[in-house]
């Protein structure tokens, strides 16, 4: 039996980078003067930013999810959690550290979303509650654990009660990442019917 479990089983590289994506396309749709060169600039990007941020959503909350196993799993014998990259912050860099840039640039940005999809494609692109609800939750898992910056073992994970009342079959949180990591496709957390949010 291993005495550690993985910070992360290998999700995180499946997610996109967001933010600088968004900051690309933004920056090339501002160069443009003509609102019908706009309109078609956003319309060749808007199916890319929307799979975006559906792969984003899926990661955090299959974050989640992960975070719910080990914690699940370990909880009369917690293990210690390897590869954390945000324990060994000095205390200048946790002070420094924004743990939830990227989730509120995330939350501010759905409603952007919904207005330039309504303005540049004439027809608004509705968010999905259900993402909202992920993005809410994780903002919450983070805020808990303090950006992970004093996480060593399973037993300093705090769980959203939100989630931890689910009471998820572990066997079926487990087979779905899996699932993830060898499919490498992380949208399988937003489709599976087992384990819903």
């Amino acid at each position: 039996m291993a005495e550690t479990v993985k910070f992360d089983p290998g999700i995180g590289e499946l997610a996109v980078d967001f933010n600088n994506y968004i900051n690309d396309v933004y920056s090339k749709l501002m160069n443009l003067h003509s609102p019908h060169q706009k309109r078609a600039q956003f319309k060749l990007y808007s199916d890319k930013i929307y799979s975006y941020m559906q792969n984003n959503i899926a990661f955090y909350f299959g974050c989640l999810l992960w975070a719910y196993y080990i914690s699940a799993n370990n909880a009369k014998t917690p293990k210690n959690i390897e590869g954390n990259p945000f324990l060994n912050l000095t205390e200048e860099e946790k002070d420094e550290f924004d743990f939830a840039v990227q989730v509120n640039f995330m939350d501010n940005y759905f409603d952007s979303f919904e207005r330039d999809s309504a303005y540049y494609l004439g027809k608004k692109t509705v968010i999905p509650d259900k993402w909202r609800k992920i993005l809410e939750l994780y903002s919450e898992f983070l805020d808990k654990n303090n950006g992970f910056t004093n996480t060593k073992t399973t037993a300093d994970i705090v769980i959203p009660d939100e989630i931890k009342n689910k009471k998820y079959n572990l066997n079926d949180v487990s087979t779905l990442i899996s699932s993830v990591i060898s499919s490498k496709d992380l949208n399988l957390f937003l489709t599976n019917q087992k384990i819903v949010i």
